[in-house]
């Protein structure tokens, strides 16, 4: 538990204006807020408080009784009876009973084993909704950012539309324009209005995910004050899957379900020894017995009774047709698949992560390519508006311009966000992504 805790305050508290998100802050929100985390801590805190030697086994269980009974015995039509009289009993009984088992074949240790392990799952289940938590929260934030930035650079080509639509019609009034470029760039205008409207969308749809798994209100909005800068670093293949292997919590979830069934298997093994008991108590009780027949010897009688009682038990189970031994056998191959499984994952994380790894080399690669070229297409953009006004290139030509620039723009906050997303799977296969963030 003192691990979770931890983790929730890794990240720095800063005060920030409103509506102003960074990505630092936005996890800060959603490992308070989110649904998966808050579950799964609730979990934790179950399995803390089975987490003892009394639901172990190993303390004693005291029970007191009382009971207050009455009862008639009606002797009058007895012929055998030595007292042929009506008598009334009134008593009040109490007892006090403790049954405590010393020894049951380790099973005490194993369930409290057992109930260790169980709680550090939990803390491990509650890592791993944090971890997801927070790879989910970098998506959502640079998919959020990614759209706002495509929509500002539609703004920017709809402002150039919007400037050459407007030159071109007051060259038009002067009589010195030509209308079909005023129609060529009217078209431009309204195409880059409805792809903006579209961006809009598209916009307001990603910040509403963000929200979501941030667990805020789904329609606040946001000044994402984060800058979308790709982890450059060149990793190593090797390094990151022993890192993987030392840190996933997937394997170490999986590493401690095979723990739970090697302490399942003691647990039945346990049923092979004596279990021996002992029970010790007193029991006490107050009566009277009485009857209104004149001829009875006996008007009033009191009674007082007070036993005290210390008692070992010791059971041995000869035998039970095979069961126990059965279900020992049963475990051991339920523990062989466990091993086999963990085998199976750990190939199977090592495939996913060399997969993820070339991927983000490639990614890497795009990267820089797409940055390369964005910047050929805005120094050429440039060029395009001075040749443009000069009457060096049509109508056509400067839009071809514009679009390959929107288009290399847009390619660039694609490359930039898929860089980023394969960075932030491997820190999560890797277990490092709390750290990191």
């Amino acid at each position: 538990m003192k691990k979770i805790i931890s983790i929730l305050f890794f990240f720095p508290c800063i005060f920030f204006s409103q509506d102003s998100l960074s990505l630092s802050k936005a996890i800060e929100i959603g490992l308070e807020k989110n649904y998966d985390i808050r579950l799964t801590l609730k979990n934790v805190e179950i399995n803390k408080i089975f987490n003892n030697w009394g639901e172990a086994g190993r303390l004693p269980q005291v029970n007191i009784n009382a009971g207050q009974n009455n009862s008639i015995s009606d002797q009058r039509n007895n012929p055998i009876s030595f007292a042929p009289f009506l008598f009334l009993s009134n008593d009040v009984s109490s007892g006090l009973a403790m049954n405590w088992t010393l020894f049951n074949g380790f099973g005490v240790r194993a369930n409290k084993t057992k109930l260790e392990q169980l709680e550090l799952q939990s803390e491990n289940t509650a890592t791993l909704a944090i971890e997801n938590t927070i790879h989910g929260i970098i998506l959502a934030y640079y998919q959020a950012k990614m759209q706002k930035e495509q929509l500002t650079l539609l703004n920017n080509v709809m402002t150039l539309s919007k400037e050459k639509y407007n030159q071109q019609q007051v060259k038009s009034n002067l009589g010195i324009g030509v209308k079909f470029d005023l129609l060529q760039f009217e078209g431009n205008l309204y195409t880059d209005s409805s792809n903006k409207i579209l961006q809009n969308l598209a916009q307001r749809n990603a910040t509403r995910n963000l929200n979501l798994i941030m667990g805020e209100d789904v329609d606040k909005e946001w000044n994402l004050t984060s800058e979308i800068k790709p982890d450059l670093n060149i990793k190593d293949l090797s390094t990151l899957k022993k890192e993987m292997l030392s840190n996933n919590t997937n394997i170490k979830n999986q590493y401690i379900n095979i723990a739970l069934t090697q302490q399942d298997i003691s647990l039945a093994k346990s049923q092979f020894f004596p279990v021996i008991n002992f029970n010790s108590g007193f029991n006490s009780s107050v009566g009277v017995l009485n009857t209104n027949d004149v001829n009875s010897p006996i008007s009033n009688a009191q009674s007082k009774n007070l036993n005290y009682y210390g008692n070992f038990t010791l059971n041995f189970k000869l035998y039970d047709g095979g069961k126990v031994r059965r279900g020992i056998k049963a475990l051991e191959l339920q523990n062989e698949v466990d091993q086999l499984r963990t085998s199976q994952m750990i190939d199977q994380l090592n495939f996913e992560l060399t997969n993820v790894y070339e991927l983000y080399l490639t990614r890497l690669q795009i990267f820089e390519l797409t940055k390369k070229a964005f910047l050929v297409a805005k120094d050429n953009m440039d060029i395009a508006k001075l040749k443009e006004e000069s009457g060096l290139i049509n109508s056509f030509n400067f839009r071809d311009i514009q679009m390959a620039y929107l288009s290399a723009g847009v390619a660039l906050y694609q490359a930039s966000y898929d860089l980023l997303e394969s960075n932030a799977t491997l820190l999560k296969m890797t277990g490092k992504i709390i750290q990191n963030n």
